[in-house]
């Protein structure tokens, strides 16, 4: 049989699609194989650095194609595409299994690192690009809040300590229209410095202007936000924790009077004897204990947010948590900085829900997989949840997560696996003298971000997709000097009107001066929707079929607008 050559990827297939019948081509709608399960959660490092350069490269794309669409910034298509490439070589399987020797890990550490702070250079160089064309001119100094995502968003963002450069005193801030905005002074990173919180609301993939100035102004607070070293209530919820273990042991939905958890960021620590991949292995049972001896709190409080900080013990680790309500964001956040120093054990987060008759699900790349709630390990992305009845009300609980893969359902009770601490690349299945000088993964301080988020009624009301992407690439402030400028202190780019429609990407064409918008259905349910480009007044309608990954081509130059396959052709 002669041979073909094909000089594209996109011939090959083209041809295989030609010469092979679509009845021919099996069509798979659930996992694969789970052949190694401790793959979705050991080496917890290589997982986040992999979470991390994924977002940092679509927001990398995105302000490189705004500053090159308004301000004719050159776009930087070899340097993404060099970071593409480090990213993907880093999802081979081994590697981000976290199933290599430790030696090559630091490659590994090195390419990711390198690609995510390239991506973070080219964000930083277009928001610089286009805050220079916005008028920034006014009393005091100028805070540029930005939404990198393609919808609006409600979010609470931190500015950081200078700007309240050559601000006296206590200082406020304002909008665009001279209202006063509630704020907060927090803890800084580094000790002495003080941050400040405020919570703004942002277009889709846009910005929002503020002004901070001298002088202590309070707001009239527009909700409840209440707190001790053991409980902390707003208008969404009553959350109280355990004040000898640290866990919480009441979580309350006060709009619609739902008991949601029995408890809830319980650590417990299991009997893991297996190898790196946990051949053979289903599910971790077997307790070897559970942190506890907490001693709790009140870490902040003030017009925005009000957080708990819990720190318990286990054996020779430590894990502080955050535990964050804010008085107008319903979110419910928790930061874990864990110094892990157990071998051979596995770290379990759960929550024992209220939830009865539920349905599993677990997020996947462009898509949500049902699965059995018969506790095995499963594979999920950003968030993992369960929904059925509560009370005889439809109800759920989900979780989200910025850096794990490894989940687990059993009947009502949810577990996320933090960590794992085998040794690197043990691939024996049978014991080994563990006195041996084995480097053991997953050893020291990490840190892990997990968002909270009840719902009643279905899962697609509750939006978990979006609110996933929300704590992966969150809104942020840039301080900009006082300048005239064009632009108005407030602008979207990108965005569309249907809720059930997730909009991934937004970039160049690789090969001609194209635009590339990439998004899907999140629902299971078909909806025809208008895609806008607020700046230039245009407006698509596009239909999305159920679960639809589509991706459109756009023509700035004439504003024309085709669908087009996975390849851009």
């Amino acid at each position: 049989m002669p041979k073909v050559r094909f000089s594209t990827l996109a011939e090959y297939f083209e041809g295989f699609l030609a010469s092979t019948p679509p009845a021919s081509i099996p069509r798979i709608a659930t996992d694969l194989q789970h052949h190694a399960r401790g793959c979705y959660s050991v080496h917890s490092e290589i997982k986040r650095l992999n979470r991390e350069c994924e977002h940092a490269l679509m927001s990398a794309e995105r302000f490189a194609t705004a500053a090159w669409l308004l301000e004719g910034h050159p776009y930087p298509q070899e340097t993404l595409q060099r970071c593409w490439e480090d990213l993907l070589y880093n999802q081979f399987h081994d590697i981000l299994a976290g199933t290599s020797l430790e030696v090559s890990y630091e490659d590994s550490r090195d390419q990711l690192g390198a690609a995510r702070h390239r991506a973070d250079v080219i964000k930083n160089e277009s928001i610089q690009h286009i805050a220079r064309s916005i008028n920034t001119t006014g009393e005091g100094n100028t805070l540029i809040a930005i939404n990198p995502l393609p919808w609006p968003v409600v979010q609470t963002v931190t500015a950081p300590p200078i700007v309240a450069w050559e601000l006296e005193g206590p200082i406020h801030f304002v909008d665009e229209d001279e209202e006063l905005v509630a704020s907060q002074a927090v803890r800084g990173e580094r000790i002495g410095h003080t941050a400040y919180k405020f919570t703004a609301e942002l277009p889709a993939m846009g910005y929002r202007g503020f002004h901070v100035r001298s002088g202590e102004r309070h707001v009239k607070p527009k909700g409840r936000l209440e707190a001790g070293r053991d409980f902390i209530e707003n208008d969404w919820w009553r959350l109280e924790l355990d004040p000898y273990d640290g866990h919480i042991c009441r979580l309350y939905d006060r709009r619609n009077r739902v008991e949601v958890l029995r408890k809830g960021n319980v650590l417990a620590c299991m009997v893991d004897h297996s190898d790196t991949w946990s051949h053979d292995v289903d599910e971790y049972r077997v307790e070897a204990g559970r942190f506890g001896n907490a001693r709790l709190t009140l870490d902040t409080m003030g017009d925005v947010c009000a957080t708990i900080r819990i720190t318990s013990t286990f054996d020779r680790s430590t894990v502080e948590q955050f535990i964050t309500l804010y008085r107008e964001e319903e979110t419910i956040d928790c930061v874990f900085r864990i110094n892990w120093q157990q071998r051979y054990t596995t770290l379990k987060l759960g929550y024992e829900t209220n939830v009865a008759e539920g349905t599993a699900a677990y997020d996947t790349a462009y898509g949500v997989q049902i699965r059995d709630r018969n506790g095995f390990e499963e594979p999920g992305q950003k968030w993992f949840a369960l929904w059925g009845k509560a009370e005889d009300k439809e109800y759920g609980f989900g979780v989200l997560n910025d850096s794990k893969y490894g989940f687990d359902i059993a009947d009502r009770d949810m577990r996320v696996t933090m960590l794992r601490s085998p040794a690197y690349a043990y691939h024996d299945r049978g014991r080994h003298d563990a006195s041996e000088p084995y480097a053991i993964m997953d050893q020291g301080w990490q840190t892990v971000r997990i968002r909270l988020m009840p719902f009643a009624g279905s899962p697609h009301e509750a939006r978990l997709s979006k609110r996933a992407w929300e704590l992966n690439e969150p809104a942020f402030a840039h301080v900009e000097s006082a300048h005239k400028g064009k632009r108005k202190l407030h602008a979207s780019l990108i965005g569309t009107e249907a809720e059930n429609v997730l909009l991934t990407v937004l970039k160049k064409r690789e090969d001609s001066k194209d635009l590339i918008v990439r998004g899907y259905e999140t629902d299971g349910v078909e909806v025809t929707t208008r895609l806008h480009l607020p700046y230039w007044k245009k407006t698509f309608t596009v239909t999305f079929a159920p679960h639809e990954i589509k991706t459109l081509r756009i023509s700035p130059k004439k504003w024309t607008v085709r669908e087009v396959n996975l390849l851009e052709e």
